[in-house]
């Protein structure tokens, strides 16, 4: 009896935890998008439109992470992206750096430092990234600021310093408390949430005829089979059959227990959508200097060779591509450890079939890793230019980018698996509890 009602509370409490969670999320959700329409404190509240006249690759990038707050001057205009710039810095630190390649081997306590590192740098690039972002928003609207540059820039810088790092502090809780990733969660609500907009701009910039319906028919038709497409790798992954040895005590050797056959899995995309965002972040200097040149008439002439950069030039897009192969094998390479795995097996005593443990067995794991990258990689490049794809070819102006659609269809991919594994674990418990009972 007091088993049947552990498994009944058991049940139970799953189910409130799913519950509790989704209200978390939402709850989440909802402070998130209210912190949008806060406007940096001493700016006025109408007709703001902070930086709508940069109009490039680097304010659609700043975007994918703080939502439309340039519309408005948020105090969330700075979203996440230091967060996201610092953990890029922190990872090529565990590669080269021999502390931080010492702390990543410490399990959880190395995790838990480099973590608290990220934060530390976030903050750090935070307070410089609003001490700019502060003296270009008097610069371009100082006829909107109702108190002195002084009390402005102050209470700016402190107002974007502490709301980015309260993002972060918020993605850990929905990471903690809610579903998914937090921080992929943040960057998910701020895409979800431009929709509308990008369907009236699509609508105003395109002209309505015969000829546009059946572009966009075409359109429609086309990103289903990329969603599609983009689902199937996501799920998709390359099984490794393995087999473990135990001692016959009776005779003193090892047998193979054949029947126990397990598969070591290998995801196609382990990288996940961090490839895009990485190379998107870099891509954002060319358009930094754009930015500078434009204000600075007299040096446009000494970098006119920066115009081969130029956002959706060949040379640009081919960059990209090349940054995004780069850190598809980078990213991989740095979180998947063929050496490690190949050591895990052996003192499990796990074997590959006809694959001799040590050397042998991960340098076959390496090797099937490299040619999933590839095909990985490949994947990548197709996705992340679907826009530009039918902004030139079909002629069309479409707004959402390839980052911004893999982004959405990984986390809700991320939070039905999760949402199914709580799922999962009640209905197990429920079925267990009717076995005893």
């Amino acid at each position: 009896m007091n088993i049947n009602k552990i498994l009944f509370s058991n049940v139970s409490n799953n189910f409130k935890e799913l519950q509790s969670r989704i209200y978390f999320l939402l709850f989440s959700i909802l402070i998130l998008r209210v912190g949008y329409f806060i406007p940096i404190p001493g700016i006025k509240l109408f007709n703001i439109n902070i930086l709508n006249k940069y109009n490039n690759s680097f304010i659609n990038f700043l975007k994918l992470f703080s939502n439309s707050s340039f519309l408005y001057a948020s105090i969330f205009i700075l979203g996440i992206m230091p967060y996201i710039s610092s953990s890029i810095i922190i990872q090529l630190f565990t590669i080269i750096i021999p502390y931080f390649i010492n702390l990543k081997k410490d399990g959880i306590y190395g995790k838990s430092k480099i973590n608290n590192y990220i934060k530390y740098l976030t903050l750090l690039l935070s307070i410089v990234q609003s001490i700019l972002l502060s003296f270009l928003i008097f610069k371009i609207n100082n006829n909107k600021i109702i108190v002195n540059k002084f009390i402005f820039l102050i209470v700016s810088i402190f107002s974007l310093v502490t709301s980015t790092m309260f993002l972060v502090w918020l993605g850990d809780q929905i990471t903690e408390k809610g579903l998914g990733n937090g921080i992929s969660i943040i960057i998910f609500v701020n895409i979800i949430s431009n929709l509308p907009n990008y369907i009236l701009n699509f609508l105003k910039l395109n002209n309505l005829n015969f000829i546009y319906f059946l572009k966009l028919l075409f359109i429609i038709i086309f990103l289903f089979f990329i969603i599609y497409f983009i689902v199937l790798i996501e799920i998709a992954q390359r099984n490794i059959l393995i087999q473990y040895a135990i001692k016959n005590y009776q005779k003193n050797n090892y047998s193979f227990l054949n029947s126990n056959k397990t598969y070591l899995p290998l995801k196609i995309n382990s990288a996940g959508v961090i490839p895009s965002i990485f190379s998107s972040s870099i891509m954002i200097i060319p358009s930094l200097f754009f930015i500078w040149l434009n204000n600075n008439l007299i040096f446009k002439n000494w970098f006119i060779f920066l115009n081969l950069l130029f956002p959706k030039s060949l040379l640009y897009l081919l960059i990209y591509l090349l940054l995004i192969i780069f850190f598809c094998f980078f990213y991989t390479l740095l979180v998947f450890n063929p050496i490690e795995i190949s050591d895990n097996l052996r003192k499990t005593g796990a074997y590959i079939p006809n694959i001799r443990p040590g050397i042998f067995t991960s340098n076959l794991i390496k090797n099937i890793v490299l040619r999933l990258t590839l095909f990985n990689s490949i994947y990548m490049c197709i996705v992340c230019l679907i826009s530009d794809f039918i902004n030139e070819v079909i002629n069309l102006s479409f707004s959402i980018s390839g980052t911004s659609l893999l982004i959405i269809v990984v986390v809700i991919i991320d939070l039905i698996m999760q949402i199914q594994t709580l799922l999962i674990s009640s209905k197990y418990l429920s079925i267990l509890k009717k076995t005893y009972f």
